[in-house]
């Protein structure tokens, strides 16, 4: 049930994408518009892990300066 609105959700954004190309350029082949969503939503998907790795790294250089600072604190 979950994943089934989760679908209906991609392929509705999918064919709003789909929609917005076909209003804005001059591109009338139905498959050059669906490579022009895939093309947009695997970038979006690559810039989005690249964010996700970056704030993973912050957020663990934040724990590792909180846990010296713990340790040195405690071992005194």
């Amino acid at each position: 049930m979950e994943e089934e609105e989760i679908i209906r959700r991609a392929a509705k954004l999918i064919n709003d994408r789909i929609k917005e190309y076909q209003e804005n350029y001059a591109v009338k082949d139905k498959q050059d518009l669906l490579s022009m969503c895939v093309l947009h939503y695997a970038t979006s998907t690559l810039k989005a892990e690249k964010r996700v790795t970056v704030e993973d790294t912050e957020v663990a250089d934040k724990v590792y300066q909180l846990d010296d600072l713990l340790s040195e604190f405690f071992s005194k």
